[in-house]
């Protein structure tokens, strides 16, 4: 398919489609340049979030030591498993609205940040991974085209 403009009988068709061909690979180009840059933020933003949600983990853990330390000479129980059921309410009751309440509720959106940001970076880097196979098989592409 080759079609001639009317002024001087160049064939244009076929320049038209590789300068199209061209143009989407600076397009592809683009794109993965700004896929590099959102993977990076991604990988940052993850690894904030994920050291930030370590530490409210340890923060609560501590607090949780301190309490059932606080807690554990003053149950009642008869043997270890009625023993057990009163510590296991009375962390259930500090957990709900006692002293371990703010560390506890601190801690669980810390760990749901962290998931929500590991799954951004995912998406990110699965985006990343399609526009680089695009950008492959453009330059591919215009490879055997220019042979």
């Amino acid at each position: 398919m080759s079609t001639t403009n009317g002024t001087n009988g160049t064939n244009t068709t076929s320049v038209t489609a590789f300068d199209a061909l061209v143009n989407s690979a600076i397009d592809i180009r683009d794109a993965l340049n700004g896929n590099v840059q959102q993977l990076n933020l991604a990988i940052e933003y993850e690894a904030a979030k994920r050291r930030t949600a370590k530490e409210l983990r340890a923060s609560y853990e501590e607090a949780e030591a301190e309490f059932v330390a606080e807690v554990m000479p003053n149950l009642t129980g008869k043997n270890a498993e009625s023993r057990k059921a009163e510590l296991d309410a009375a962390l259930v009751a500090a957990r709900r609205d006692g002293p371990l309440a703010a560390k506890w509720v601190q801690m669980n959106a810390a760990a749901y940040d962290a998931e929500d940001a590991k799954v951004g970076l995912d998406t990110c880097a699965k985006t990343y991974h399609a526009t680089e196979a695009a950008a492959n098989l453009t330059a591919a592409i215009l490879n055997a085209v220019a042979k």
